[in-house]
């Protein structure tokens, strides 16, 4: 997955910097997918590696609550 998204993201940002030094809409618009595309692929890969995040305490969410009525 990593040399794919080299192999796309790479060539967009060689064709995004002639597209912003010339006038060529299509161009711009081509390597604007072809980075986004990089990116994607980029979230695909880091969603392996995500873990559910939790509190360090230990804290169950039920007892997160927090009391606003001024009683105690």
């Amino acid at each position: 997955m990593k040399k794919l998204q080299l192999l796309i993201a790479l060539p967009s940002i060689l064709v995004l910097t002639v597209a912003l030094f010339f006038p060529i809409d299509f161009l711009f618009y081509l390597s604007l997918v072809g980075v986004l595309l990089a990116m994607m692929i980029k979230q695909f890969r880091k969603r392996g590696q995500l873990y559910e995040m939790k509190h360090p305490d230990g804290v169950d969410e039920d007892g997160l609550e927090i009391d606003v009525s001024g009683e105690e």
